[in-house]
């Protein structure tokens, strides 16, 4: 194929914003248990020292973030923002420690990718040398990967972009003919029964944009809290979606000839309380949609008014949205052996789990929670006959808890199985302690 040749010039233009991203995960949080991480990451405001890199890179905020300049110069970096809906965050460097080292903010394309485009895929392999690949956008399409066998972070609700031949660099951003970047080319982490692995996509500028905004703005990302599923208009008509609405509907995106349908809610969430699996989403606040981008736009605000089809006729429903953060757990606890945190967004949205009690992410072999049977992937809701309904009220019921002493705890499986443990202290061994996020950074603190 006859490309458009990708010059020394224009490398040396997108060169200065590309840096290496390191990541350590010190504990295993949020069904995460990789600790070592590391991808292309990309400058995003030079001023504030804001770089872009996917959730492949850094997946949750609890780490230590290292980044590297030109292969050359290594500063110490934090998590800023984990979003907490799709394949991004944007990690930070302070400005001063980097003296002169020549950097720049990348420019995005205003116009979005469609099939048939040329790009380049620029990137930086794991010795800190560029690669960069001529290819063109194949197709664009919504992105399915399994649920996560250890109840992880799972994208969804997204259209990504897909690529003729395979880029030679696991991740980095598609540039177009002015090296400007249309799409960021993350990495995806998925997983199924049998095994775990990583895929590649692209993601359009445009939601890269709106993130790098959110972000500056201090603004939370609110979500309707649910996902939802393509079905083409001749099988919404079979779900008995009136003519009146398809043809509305097929005006508003003659393209795509599309509805949205809702194949699961957050559990917890105020969509759990007023929709159901299988509605059709029609509008919000009286504008048709048919498309995750759309939808996503229009749901920036506490409460809409979502127009759905449902037993034969539309209805028009409030629903207030949830507003969430770049944070994720900010906190944890290690007792006994396991590590426990608050209960965190993919349970509730992938396996319908209930957002209370205390989760136990991670368990110590030889520890009194391996000997009693306090595994990973359950929750506490009750020590001693007092509820928990969160850390913090986990800890207040455990403080105080005396060396070799026996404690009952009421806990509920992934799958809904209640069960209840006899646990017997360890303190010399295994002593408690919460690693909790501060102004300052991560700190660890011992307690009774």
């Amino acid at each position: 194929t006859d490309y458009p040749s990708f010059s020394d010039k224009r490398i040396d233009a997108i060169a200065p914003s590309l840096v290496m991203v390191n990541f350590d995960l010190p504990y295993a949080v949020s069904g995460v248990s990789e600790r070592h991480y590391y991808g292309t990451g990309l400058i995003v405001d030079k001023s504030r020292g804001y770089v872009l890199v996917d959730r492949n890179t850094v997946p949750v905020a609890m780490g230590d973030v290292r980044i590297t300049f030109a292969g050359s110069l290594q500063v110490e970096g934090e998590v800023e923002y984990v979003h907490p809906l799709h394949n991004l965050a944007i990690v930070s460097y302070d400005p001063e420690l980097i003296g002169e080292t020549p950097v720049e903010e990348a420019e995005f394309a205003v116009k979005q990718l469609v099939p048939g485009n040329r790009v380049w895929v620029v990137g930086l392999k794991s010795d800190h040398q560029i690669a960069h690949q001529a290819s063109t956008v194949s197709s664009i399409d919504p992105l399915s990967l399994p649920l996560s066998r250890t109840l992880r972070f799972r994208d969804s609700n997204l259209e990504v972009i897909s690529l003729v031949n395979e880029p030679i660099s696991p991740d980095g951003v598609l540039v177009d003919e002015r090296g400007r970047v249309a799409a960021t080319w993350s990495s995806f982490a998925y997983q199924t029964d049998d095994e775990s692995g990583q895929i590649s996509f692209g993601i359009g500028s445009e939601l890269v944009s709106q993130f790098i905004e959110t972000v500056r703005s201090g603004e939370p990302v609110y979500s309707f809290e649910a996902e939802f599923d393509y079905t083409p208009l001749f099988e919404a008509r079979k779900f008995g979606v009136s003519d009146e609405w398809l043809e509305k509907l097929e005006q508003h995106n003659p393209r795509g000839r599309r509805v949205l349908r809702i194949s699961r809610a957050v559990a917890g969430s105020p969509a759990a309380e007023t929709l159901r699996s299988g509605d059709i989403l029609l509008a919000i606040d009286g504008q048709e949609v048919s498309s995750y981008r759309e939808l996503e736009r229009a749901v920036q605000k506490p409460e809409v008014v979502a127009t759905i089809w449902r037993d034969g006729e539309a209805r028009e429903i409030d629903v207030d949205t949830v507003a969430l953060d770049g944070t994720g757990i900010e906190r944890a606890l290690s007792w006994a052996g396991a590590l426990l945190q608050d209960p965190h967004r993919a349970m509730a949205s992938q396996r319908g789990i209930d957002p209370s009690g205390v989760y136990v992410a991670y368990f110590s072999y030889g520890s009194p929670a391996t000997r009693y049977g306090l595994y990973a992937g359950r929750r506490i809701v009750a020590v001693d006959g007092r509820e928990t309904e969160n850390l913090q009220s986990f800890i207040k019921a455990v403080n105080g808890k005396q060396d070799r002493e026996s404690v009952r705890l009421k806990t509920i499986t992934w799958n809904g199985a209640v069960e209840v443990i006899t646990l017997k202290l360890d303190k010399q061994y295994w002593s408690a302690y919460e690693i909790r996020r501060t102004g300052e950074g991560w700190r660890r603190v011992d307690i009774g």
